[in-house]
């Protein structure tokens, strides 16, 4: 055997078997024509070299990874237009991965990690893109117009050490579609919660106020129909109510659901008031009530405005009280539903111990329905969290597979939100920031009323020392869900932005926010000590080194200097760290 250095490319059709059950012969031939009319003839021209045919895939070297990627480049966007003319679920795709490595040769074939790993990026790859390692990335970036997104580093299959790896498709929007797919398959019922919102009342001496109150409690219905966990009866049956005074056992037994929303909407000039109470559709029993007023200077703005805060509201809410009424029954009475829901009460409570057993939760979900994507997005969430909180040489590996697992919901369903949160969150700890903040936006493009998702996309502009951003993003998650288990986060990650714009006082005051919450981890301590470092207040730093020593006992500044990466990767920039660690040897912690 000899060695050589090489770019090795992994072609292979998706989904061939599929394609051959549905049409043999035709499949045959059009494998044949696009191995013979446009990939065989796209290596030549590459100076490539095809090493052999394997079923439906193809492996050729190159001995430049510029050609190689111009080449697989060249073939997606030539199979792109011979599948234009052909119907969608016809289509011949390809994905290709490529690596460049030391490859084994014997008798022209080639052997080593640098194969398994080319095959390994091609079965990442979406269908007609490509999927990249870091080295190729790296020995391009300069020489071809190559807009793939960082998707992080990921666990490859027998390959012991992660991969970074770059995504491109022919598509200009590089992220997962947020359109719905034609036909959705048919997923299992769960014992999911359900509400039906009763038309709010006009209460304004007005009459024409009434579209007013009728355009809200559509607004709300709609913001409500977002959330992905939550069972909301149409509009037209709700409206059926308009005019009557049902009670809720009536409506909850005519309409089938479990809750009521009700409300009513009082006007006086260019003020409204707006009232919501949540009632047992079981008992009557009143749940939650509160009212907002507002100042009308765009109708449609607080409309839009009051929906997402209750919405924003109701959620944890809704939460809490469906846990409350699993307490004392155990899991092996329990769907699917219900121990998600205990996987998220020990999910929040952020300390190692019920991090672990919210996992084992999650996982138990997933093995009674594995098509629930939401229990697959908390699991992946549940892995960032153990990466902060457990041990740090294991951080890299949780990320990688939070990363897996969040893309995993994202396939089950495409328009889950906590899924793209958890991605988000994932590949901006993985060094991916943009594409990071890029899943955290679609996030809020499905549900606009998801505060988690505003906290975590201001906290990842704190990364990239965008803080006043993330300050708004922060706020607006306060406002949304004033009572959310992340409450301690929030007002952690305000805190951050504080001392990143040099406001010490305001950072502080929210640093402290933080502590009196009761689910607060070491954070929040950590960051009113560099804070009280800055601003040169020693004896009050003293104290909150004691307070800091009691979450975390003897930390110093090199530990907490290590708290700022995942594996390699600073969270925050370099420049930020060695500031705070600075601050924190001001205030007298330890070396």
């Amino acid at each position: 055997m000899t060695r050589r250095l090489a770019a090795i490319l992994d072609a292979d059709v998706v989904g061939f078997s599929r394609l051959m059950g549905f049409d043999e012969t035709g499949t045959f031939a059009t494998l044949k024509a696009h191995n013979g009319e446009v990939i065989v003839p796209s290596i030549g021209r590459h100076h490539g070299r095809v090493v052999k045919f394997v079923g439906d895939g193809t492996l050729a070297e190159f001995a430049s990874v510029v050609d190689a990627v111009g080449c697989a480049m060249e073939i997606q966007r030539a199979l792109l237009q011979r599948n234009e003319a052909i119907e969608p679920d016809q289509r011949m795709l390809w994905r290709i991965g490529i690596h460049v490595d030391d490859v084994l040769v014997e008798d022209e074939e080639i052997f080593g990690d640098g194969v398994n790993v080319a095959a390994s990026l091609q079965a990442l790859a979406p269908p007609g893109g490509i999927c990249v390692s870091q080295q190729v990335n790296d020995q391009i970036r300069s020489k071809l117009d190559f807009r793939a997104i960082d998707f992080g580093n990921r666990k490859l299959k027998n390959i012991e050490r992660p991969i970074r790896v770059w995504r491109w498709t022919t598509e200009s929007e590089q992220l997962p579609s947020l359109a719905a797919p034609k036909e959705e398959a048919a997923r299992p019922v769960r014992n999911r919660p359900s509400i039906a919102v009763l038309p709010f009342s006009n209460m304004s001496s007005i009459e024409e106020q009434e579209h007013f109150s009728d355009g809200f409690t559509d607004e709300l219905i709609a913001t409500l129909a977002r959330c992905r966990w939550l069972l909301v009866a149409a509009r037209n049956s709700s409206f059926s109510y308009k005019g009557r005074q049902p009670n809720a056992q009536q409506v909850a037994e005519d309409l089938g659901v479990k809750y009521v929303l009700e409300g009513s909407v009082r006007r006086a000039a260019d003020r409204v008031r707006i009232t919501a109470q949540l009632l047992n559709g079981t008992d009557g029993t009143l749940l939650w009530a509160e009212r907002y007023d507002r100042t009308l200077a765009d109708i449609f703005e607080v409309q839009d405005q009051l929906a997402s805060e209750i919405t924003g509201t109701i959620e944890p809410e809704l939460g809490s009280i469906e846990f409350a009424a699993l307490r004392g029954r155990t899991v092996f009475d329990m769907d699917a539903w219900e121990i998600y829901l205990k996987g998220l009460w020990h999910l929040y409570r952020f300390t190692l111990d019920e991090l672990k057993t919210a996992k084992a939760l999650f996982e138990q979900a997933i093995g009674i329905d594995p098509t629930f994507a939401q229990a697959q997005a908390r699991l992946a969430y549940v892995h960032i969290q153990l990466g902060w909180y457990g041990p740090l040489d294991e951080r890299a590996e949780r990320i990688c597979e939070a990363i897996d697992l969040a893309e995993r919901a994202i396939g089950l369903d495409q328009k889950e939100p906590a899924a793209h949160l958890a991605l988000g969150r994932a590949l901006a700890l993985d060094g991916a920031t943009e594409a990071g903040i890029a899943h955290l936006r679609n996030a809020l493009q499905l549900d606009q009323s998801f505060a988690q998702a505003h906290f975590a996309l201001g906290q990842v502009l704190c990364y990239v020392e965008r803080p006043a951003e993330g300050i708004a993003e922060i706020k607006e998650a306060f406002r949304l869900s004033p009572r959310d288990p992340h409450l301690w986060t929030f007002h952690n990650i305000l805190a951050i932005a504080n001392y990143q714009l040099g406001d010490m006082a305001e950072a502080a005051k929210a640093a402290r926010a933080s502590l009196r919450s009761p689910n607060a981890t070491f954070w929040p301590a950590i960051v009113l000590v560099a804070t009280l470092g800055r601003q040169g207040e020693i004896n009050e730093a003293r104290e909150a080194i004691s307070r800091l020593h009691r979450f975390r006992p003897g930390m110093s500044c090199a530990d907490a200097r290590r708290e700022f990466y995942f594996g390699d990767n600073p969270v925050m920039t370099e420049g930020f760290i060695d500031r705070f660690i600075a601050d924190l040897a001001n205030a007298g912690l330890p070396d």
